[in-house]
């Protein structure tokens, strides 16, 4: 860094102990030690001396021709009413208020500002202090409550603190109001915060990092960490069958299970059970040492020389246990091609979500119009029988019957016949309606037609005489006639 480069600069201020007010720009400034820093105040009238007292030195008495090599004028001079200087190479003795004192003709009194001067100071290291486990020693198990404390002392200016655990960081919900503890006399601060933190399986093996940020540090920053150990128990997990084997060839059954500490294992295979580096009877099943990949994770195997279709119908069964509990885990292999899991996203489980409200909406709608007889449900409010032709008919405004008869269907004529009519006791017809049924003669003969059958005729019974509409009332009925004949032998005919 650029030993002239000043770090911070505060906006102007105009501030004046006694006599004329006086303008300091900048009121606060920040260097590190060997830098370069200027000051300036000004007033508005011409000066007649300006005189400036820096913590660590003696006053000195400045203008365009009194300088020295620790600290030199700046400005254009007295008479514009300007009284900087340039302090050169800023150490720690330098800290503190920096004064200027103005001298003019018109006051008997000096004229004073003031600026304050910080000259960074490196803090000491951070200091990270844990609380115990439930065992009164620096392990944990999962839902552990973990106190932790940072204090980075001694700094100037104050340092900031950041938490992380190994790259991520942690937030101000588990985090204290930062304290911070001043030393006036030498202007030191520290700071000190605390951290409160369930402890989970995934937090094992990683580090709680407490960060301090300040401008003496080296790289601007230094930390302290320290690496949690979390005890559990074999995690479980989901479905773990495995696709892909091919019959005649090696095949491997791998599982990577969580636990801490190291797990113990043995596999179940029917009724045979096989430890860590033991073989099946057969020799060929082989369950591998456990590999440790790291952070609590365990690459855990069994290998087959060459798989056949009876290892295709077996349940294989991984139990892992260690001092904290035990886990099993029971898989199946097969010949098939892995399946193609579908992968859905937040935003389409959200769209599965709504599309399911919106069709329970629609369902829900269209039952209550249902129930409530509304919209596309509702009844006509004028009830007509259409398909009526005569003038008569339609002039009929009674509230007509809505129950639908059989069509009549004239399926054969039949001859007159005076001398007989067969008893309906002979024949059951089908009956329409239970209204007054009489015999019906005079229907012309037909030679052509067959004669076996009956017909049902709707007589609607009008006045002879014109087509005047008949208004009828509630006591008239249509009538219908119940036509009943039997097949007659050639000789009986007349």
């Amino acid at each position: 860094m650029d030993s002239g480069t000043v770090l911070v600069f505060a906006v102007g201020f105009v501030f004046a102990t006694q006599g004329a007010q006086v303008e300091v720009t900048p009121r606060e400034v920040l260097v590190l030690p060997g830098q370069n820093v200027t000051v300036m105040c000004r007033m508005s009238v011409p000066l007649q001396y300006c005189r400036v007292e820096i913590p660590g030195m003696r006053p000195l008495n400045l203008n365009n021709k009194l300088s020295n090599a620790e600290v030199s004028y700046y400005g254009s001079g007295l008479g514009a009413g300007h009284c900087g200087f340039t302090l050169n190479h800023a150490t720690e003795k330098n800290n503190g208020d920096v004064k200027c004192n103005l001298g003019i003709e018109t006051e008997a009194m000096e004229s004073t500002g003031t600026a304050q001067l910080i000259v960074a100071k490196a803090p000491k290291m951070p200091e990270l202090d844990l609380s115990r486990g439930t065992d009164s020693v620096n392990i944990y198990k999962i839902n552990d409550i973990l106190q932790a404390s940072c204090i980075v002392r001694d700094g100037r200016p104050v340092a900031n603190i950041s938490w992380f655990l190994n790259d991520e960081p942690i937030y101000r919900d588990q985090l204290s109001m930062a304290s911070i503890i001043d030393i006036y006399k030498e202007n030191l601060h520290s700071i000190l915060q605390n951290l409160t933190r369930v402890l989970q399986a995934s937090d094992n093996g990683k580090h709680l990092r407490c960060v301090a940020y300040h401008p003496a540090y080296p790289n601007g920053m230094a930390e302290t960490q320290r690496q949690l150990d979390v005890k559990y128990a074999p995690l479980p997990q989901g479905e773990l069958d495995k696709f892909g084997y091919t019959v005649g060839q090696p095949g491997l059954i791998t599982v990577v299970v969580e636990a801490n500490p190291k797990p113990h294992i043995e596999w179940d295979i029917g009724s045979e059970r096989i430890k860590e580096n033991e073989n099946d009877q057969t020799g060929r099943i082989e369950a591998e040492t456990v590999k440790d990949m790291g952070n609590g994770r365990y690459d855990i195997s069994l290998r087959i020389a060459a798989i056949n279709k009876r290892d295709t119908e077996k349940v294989y069964v991984l139990r892992a246990y260690n001092d904290m509990g035990d886990q099993q885990y029971t898989i199946k292999i097969s010949t098939s091609p892995e399946p193609e899991g579908i992968e859905l996203g937040i935003g389409g489980i959200i769209g599965i979500v709504i599309s399911v409200m919106v069709v329970i909406l629609l369902v829900f709608i269209l039952v209550f119009a249902k129930v409530t007889g509304r919209w596309c449900f509702s009844d006509s409010p004028d009830t007509r029988n259409l398909g009526e032709s005569s003038d008569t008919e339609s002039a009929d405004v009674r509230h007509r019957d809505t129950r639908h008869f059989s069509p009549i269907k004239l399926t054969q004529f039949f001859k007159k016949n005076k001398d007989k009519v067969a008893s309906t006791e002979d024949m059951e017809p089908k009956k329409v309606d239970d209204d007054v049924k009489a015999p019906l003669e005079g229907a012309p003969d037909r030679d052509d037609e067959p004669k076996e059958g009956l017909v049902y005729a709707e007589l609607d019974l009008v006045s002879p005489g014109g087509v005047k509409p008949l208004v009828k009332d509630d006591d008239d009925k249509t009538e219908y006639a119940e036509i009943v004949y039997t097949p007659q032998d050639a000789d009986n005919k007349s």
